[in-house]
């Protein structure tokens, strides 16, 4: 559930990412600006990022009262990024010393966006771009609900509409740059590429339908697409091609049974990497995006497995402190570090903390009745507790539905026995226990102190591990 989770949001890859660099009201000239006037966003922000997945740079400012914003920006070759205004996102693309200027309002902002300035033709093309891809994303969920034979068509279509207009553009502008024509036919291969990967999952879970095969002809688009392409690192679409691409090859790791060999589902996911990729840049941000996903998860949950594998694969300074930084966030919820305490209301309204089972093994579920993986769990969990019944440990469920009824309703219907929580969106849930997806489970040992905080689900054997723990006398 997890991986096909992530199968089905990297379609967002496809309009844009977000957030750039020093903001200044002083606009030099020696620098590149990116200046807007747009009605509507008085006093808010916007967050403009350096697109290429090796740069980490992005910086927020405000809008005047009249709308006015001016990033400047020290580059020395022409560089994408991502301007994020309120829930809208656009891509620009700025050369060394140009002056990009547009106009717009809210909250139609894409429609309603005028360039002048330097070379407007890049981001008016841009602009198309986005507009012929939106246009096909509205009607995704129906296009992949519809037979292979119609969805390739289909595909095959906006690939052909892409291609008219950048022709179009070559043909009224002979001294277009060459990066950008570059970037820009790669785009159109690799947004098609991923549309065509990402189908079966998508007709799969339309129809729920897990026996779906496309035909043996269906991969041949992949003979088009280059997974060592070092030209093109730049583009995040790419690498989102990439990591769809390679996201079959990782399921493995459950079906084959291979925890055993490789102890961990990221370290498999590098290892697969070291081996299928060539260019180190490539291999870097696959590496960087693997680890980065599971810490953002899981935390520092199977470090010791991995980290050795991490620091030969991914050599880019500037992802590795990156990594370090965001490990140093979870320093406290490391394995004998105290828990926080919290208190939230139980199925008759009474305050229950975690502090009054002090002297036991806590292992809690943080869950919520929208959650499909959460729910698949329920059954597991109450195996587990009619195992372990009479032993010296508390079976805490936290729910985070935003309001009491479905949680109320659904433990009654499923009978759910342990202690039953309501947490709602309770600041230490996401905060100190920085509980960003759903289900996460923790282990919190008799001394009150943290065993685990990203523990085991009960459908992947955890059974066997509290048992372990509970016949202890000793931490």
């Amino acid at each position: 559930m997890k991986i096909f989770k992530i199968n089905l949001t990297a379609i967002g890859a496809l309009i844009a990412l977000i957030a750039v660099f020093s903001c200044n009201n002083q606009v030099k000239t020696e620098t590149s600006i990116v200046k807007a006037n747009i009605e509507g966003m008085s006093g808010q922000k916007a967050v403009l990022q350096n697109l290429s997945p090796l740069v980490l740079e992005s910086d927020t400012a405000s809008f005047d009262e009249a709308g006015n914003l001016i990033f400047n920006l020290n580059i020395k070759k022409p560089t994408y990024y991502s301007l994020g205004v309120g829930r809208t996102k656009m891509i620009l693309y700025v050369r060394p010393s140009d002056s990009v200027i547009f106009t717009a309002s809210m909250p139609n902002l894409m429609s309603s966006v005028r360039f002048s300035g330097d070379a407007p033709i890049y981001n008016d093309y841009l602009i198309r771009f986005n507009n012929i891809s939106s246009n096909f994303q509205g009607q995704l969920m129906k296009i992949f609900a519809k037979q292979e034979n119609v969805v390739s068509n289909a595909i095959d279509s906006l690939r052909a509409l892409h291609a008219d207009e950048i022709a179009n553009l070559q043909r009224g502008n002979s001294n277009l740059d060459p990066y950008f024509l570059r970037i820009e036919k790669a785009r159109i291969l690799y947004e098609w590429a991923l549309l065509y990967r990402i189908y079966p999952n998508y007709y799969q879970y339309i129809h729920h339908d897990n026996s779906f095969k496309t035909s043996p002809e269906y991969d041949t688009y992949l003979a088009e697409t280059d997974l060592n392409n070092a030209e093109i690192v730049d583009l995040p679409l790419y690498v989102s091609f990439l990591e769809t691409y390679m996201r079959n090859f990782y399921e493995s790791y459950y079906t084959d049974s291979l925890s055993s060999e490789f102890h961990s589902f990221v370290n498999y996911q590098l290892n697969l990497i070291d081996k299928q990729f060539e260019n180190q840049d490539i291999k870097s941000i696959m590496a960087y995006n693997a680890v980065k996903q599971q810490i953002e998860y899981d935390g520092v949950k199977d470090m010791e497995t991995y980290w050795a594998k991490f620091n030969t694969i991914c050599l880019n300074k500037e992802l590795l402190e990156d990594i370090n930084r965001k490990l140093a966030e979870w320093k406290h919820l490391k394995k004998g570090e105290p828990a926080k305490d919290f208190t939230f209301v139980n199925i008759k309204g009474e305050n229950v903390s975690l502090s009054d089972f002090k002297g036991k093994w806590v292992y809690i579920d943080i869950w919520a009745t929208w959650c499909s993986p959460c729910m698949h769990e329920v059954p597991f969990l109450k195996k587990l507790e009619e195992d372990l019944n009479g032993e010296n440990i508390v079976f805490m469920s936290i729910s985070v539905d935003k309001t009491q009824e479905p949680w109320i309703k659904t433990v009654e219907e499923m009978q759910m026995k342990g202690v039953q929580l309501w947490a709602g969106q309770n600041d230490v849930i996401k905060n100190f226990y920085k509980v960003s997806g759903i289900p996460r489970f923790m282990i919190i040992d008799p001394k009150g102190n943290i065993y685990s905080s990203s523990a085991d689900r009960p459908s992947a054997g955890i059974g066997e591990k509290l048992k372990s723990l509970l016949s202890k006398k000793s931490l």
